[in-house]
C-alpha cells in the first residue's frame, strides 16, 4: 500500500468514493455506488458496465444520474434500509406497513437477499398461513390489501394472498370493483376476487350451520324441540344473511355465555362449539383454493424456502 507497505487492505471492505446520484420521478439521492454495489447484483452489474457518457447524459453536481423506474418514497425508504441499519430493524421491531411493502418490492427487483427476507418476516404475521394465528391478527384496510396482492404476486410470495384476498373479499363487491385501486390488479388477480367473494358468502352459512341442526345433539339434548325452536329464533335475531363475507372470526367466550343464556341446553352449547370450530378449520384448509392458490402445504413450503438463508 502506498506510503505504508506494512499496511494491508481489506478488500471487502475497501469501497471505492465513487458518487451515484439515483433519480426516481422528481425525487434524487445521492449515494455511495459502492455500497449499493456490495448489496445488489443488480446495481452492481449496473455500476460495473456503465452507459458510455454523452452529451445528453443527466448529472447532478457533477456526478452522474440514474434513473430508476419507481415510485419515490419506495426507493427512498429501500435506501435507507441499506445506508442506516438502525431503519429498518428485524421483527420484533415496529416498521410501517407502507415501509416493509415498498422495500420487499425493490429488495426483490434489485437483489437485496437480506432485505427481501427481513420484510417478509415483518409482513408474515399480518397474513398468518394458520388459522390460530389467524385469531391474534387485526383486520386491515382495503388498500393495503390491494397494495398486498400486486406486491405478493410480483415477488413470488404467495403464501400473503389468502389473507389478503379473504380481508378484501369481506366488503361488498360495490366495494371492491368502484374503489379506485381495483383497476390496478391484474386480470387473474380480479377473477380471483370474483370467484373467491362467492365462495366466501357460501361458507357462511356452513360454519354457522350449528344454528340449524335438525339432529339430537348426538342423542344428548335435554330437550330437542326446545333447542331446535331456540336456533331457528337466534338465526333470524343475529342475521345471519346480513354478515359481510366475514365468516373466519371466532366468537367469543362472551358469545357462547349469551348463547347459552338463551336457553340452550349445555348438552347442545358444547356440540355447537366442536361444530363451529370444526367449520372454521374446514373452511380454511379450503381458503387458498377459493382464489386459485395452492394449498397451504405448499405455500408453507415456498415460504420455508424464501426464509431461509442461502
Amino acid at each position: 500500500m502506498t506510503g505504508n507497505p506494512s499496511l494491508q487492505k481489506a478488500e471487502a471492505l475497501w469501497f471505492s468514493p465513487d458518487v451515484v446520484i439515483l433519480r426516481a420521478d422528481t425525487r434524487v439521492f445521492r449515494v455511495f455506488a459502492a455500497i449499493l454495489k456490495a448489496q445488489s447484483s443488480v446495481f452492481a452489474d449496473m455500476f460495473t458496465f456503465p452507459q458510455p457518457p454523452s452529451a445528453d447524459m443527466e448529472s447532478i453536481d457533477g456526478f452522474p444520474v440514474v434513473e430508476v423506474h419507481d415510485k419515490p418514497e419506495d426507493v427512498e425508504v429501500f435506501l435507507k434500509a441499506i445506508f442506516d441499519s438502525s431503519f429498518f430493524m428485524p421483527p420484533p421491531a415496529e416498521v410501517q406497513f407502507e415501509h416493509a411493502l415498498g422495500i420487499l418490492r425493490l429488495a426483490h427487483k434489485y437483489d437485496v437477499p437480506y432485505l427481501r427476507r427481513r420484510a417478509l418476516d415483518h409482513l408474515g404475521p399480518i397474513f398468518p398461513t394458520h388459522l390460530t394465528e389467524y385469531d391474534d391478527t387485526a383486520w386491515g384496510n382495503i388498500e393495503r390489501r390491494f397494495a398486498t396482492i400486486r406486491t405478493a404476486t410480483e415477488v413470488g410470495a404467495l403464501w400473503l394472498l389468502p389473507m389478503a384476498y379473504y380481508d378484501l373479499c369481506t366488503q361488498t363487491m360495490e366495494q371492491l370493483i368502484s374503489d379506485a385501486s381495483w383497476k390496478d390488479l391484474e386480470e387473474k388477480a380480479q377473477r380471483a376476487c370474483l370467484i373467491g367473494h362467492s365462495a366466501q358468502r357460501q361458507h357462511i352459512h356452513k360454519i354457522f350451520g350449528f344454528l340449524s341442526i335438525v339432529k339430537n345433539s348426538g342423542g344428548t339434548c335435554k330437550d330437542w324441540t326446545k333447542c331446535n325452536a331456540l336456533r331457528l329464533d337466534m338465526v333470524f335475531r343475529s342475521r345471519l344473511w346480513d354478515r359481510n363475507g366475514n365468516p373466519l372470526p371466532m366468537w367469543a367466550e362472551s358469545t357462547w355465555r349469551a348463547f347459552a343464556g338463551f336457553g340452550i341446553c349445555e348438552n347442545c352449547v358444547v356440540e355447537s362449539k366442536a361444530l363451529h370450530a370444526a367449520a372454521r378449520q374446514e373452511f380454511w384448509d379450503q381458503l387458498p383454493q377459493m382464489f386459485g392458490l395452492p394449498g397451504w402445504e405448499e405455500l408453507e413450503e415456498m415460504k420455508r424456502a424464501a426464509l431461509s438463508v442461502q
